[in-house]
């Protein structure tokens, strides 16, 4: 099993995809999410880009990943978001 973390250190609410699969997850000011896949470590399962329209995590292996929360919580897709035009 291979798993990364962000944590959102700014005063706004921050999407975060999840890449291939294109799901989105919203955390507010101070929210941390941990991104799982199913496969063995590798040197570099995950990668992380942050640019104008939030985060993206890239899992560069497995056929699936999942996102919980600071507390151990699945977080769906969507989770947290924005109403149009709230962003």
């Amino acid at each position: 099993m291979a798993k990364t973390s962000v944590s959102n250190e700014t005063s706004s609410v921050v999407c975060r995809w999840v890449e291939p699969w294109g799901t989105d997850h919203w955390m507010e000011p101070g929210g941390e999410f941990t991104v799982v896949t199913e496969t063995d470590p590798e040197p570099s399962p995950f990668n992380v880009v942050v640019h104008d329209q939030g985060i993206t995590v890239w899992v560069n292996s497995g056929s699936d990943a999942e996102v919980f929360d600071m507390n151990g919580d699945l977080v769906p897709c969507g989770h947290q978001r924005p109403a149009e035009g709230d962003h």
